[in-house]
């Protein structure tokens, strides 16, 4: 495994969040095994995911000659149902990034989501060929961690 680079602002944001160093190089990890991550077309970040058991952890990242620089990280329990991906409704919003493995432009879908007893539907970001979906940050950190928190206390 490539060297990992994390900053101690970055540390102290991942340990806030509940993510562990083991937890991030379980993604990068991935990545080097699978190829399967997401590029930004202008600045040339990359985000990728891994999914752990109940949790899916997102780390964005720049690769450097000997290794990774860490962005930030960040998690979700919501179980993204992959595969059922339908063409979202008319959405102005840009999005910047593209499947490394497909090399396509993501496009706004319309995926299903899952946390405990509940399904829903939600419009992110996926591949239109492979359909792997993006969970930004924010979404991750407000939307799903919200949703999430409002199922567990029914």
């Amino acid at each position: 495994m490539p060297r990992i680079k994390i900053t101690r602002e970055i540390a102290e944001v991942l340990e806030g969040r509940g993510i562990r160093p083991e937890d991030v190089e379980g993604v990068l990890a991935y990545v080097e095994e699978t190829g399967n991550f997401f590029t930004e077309a202008p600045g040339g970040r990359c985000l990728a995911y891994r999914k752990a058991e109940r949790t899916t952890y997102w780390v964005e990242y720049e690769r450097e000659d000997d290794g990774y620089r860490v962005i930030t990280a960040y998690s979700h329990r919501m179980e993204i149902l992959e595969g059922l991906n339908m063409p979202a409704g008319n959405r102005d919003e840009r999005i910047d990034w593209v499947c490394a493995g497909c090399a396509r432009p993501l496009e706004w879908a319309t995926v299903k989501l899952r946390y405990l007893d509940e399904t829903f539907a939600a419009d992110i970001p996926a591949c239109p060929s492979c359909q792997r979906p993006l969970v930004s940050e924010k979404n991750a950190v407000e939307k799903i961690a919200t949703a999430e928190k409002m199922l567990e206390d029914k």
